[in-house]
């Protein structure tokens, strides 16, 4: 019986208060965080904008296609466009979510048309 209330015991102690446990996926940030670069992980260049998106899977890491976007011409396009607009356009790349990102891989580059 004093086995058994020691083991009891271990196991409750291990298990703790939960004070220990990490967010993960639920945490703030989770989903990219906001336009307003609350988020301490927000992307501040091209180069890790079109880098998240690979990693998404929204768009590819190299294609053959001349004018199919992959990450070099990912890169080419936000540099293609002005200042203000390749902020807003990293900045959204941010906020999205990887699962919006797939679904639509062309949507926050609209924030670089004129």
């Amino acid at each position: 019986m004093r086995a058994w209330t020691s083991c009891l015991l271990l196991a409750l102690g291990a298990c703790g208060l939960g004070d220990d446990t990490a967010e993960g996926g639920r945490k703030q940030c989770a989903e990219g965080g906001v336009l307003n670069d609350t988020c301490a992980s927000t992307l501040r260049t091209a180069e890790d904008a079109c880098w998240r998106m690979v990693d998404c899977g929204a768009i590819p890491l190299h294609r053959e296609g001349q004018y199919d976007r992959d990450w070099s011409r990912c890169i080419d396009d936000l540099w293609d466009t002005g200042d203000v607009q390749e902020r807003l356009i990293i900045a959204c790349v941010g906020a999205s979510t990887c699962d919006q990102l797939r679904a639509a891989p062309d949507a926050c580059f609209a924030y670089g048309e004129n």
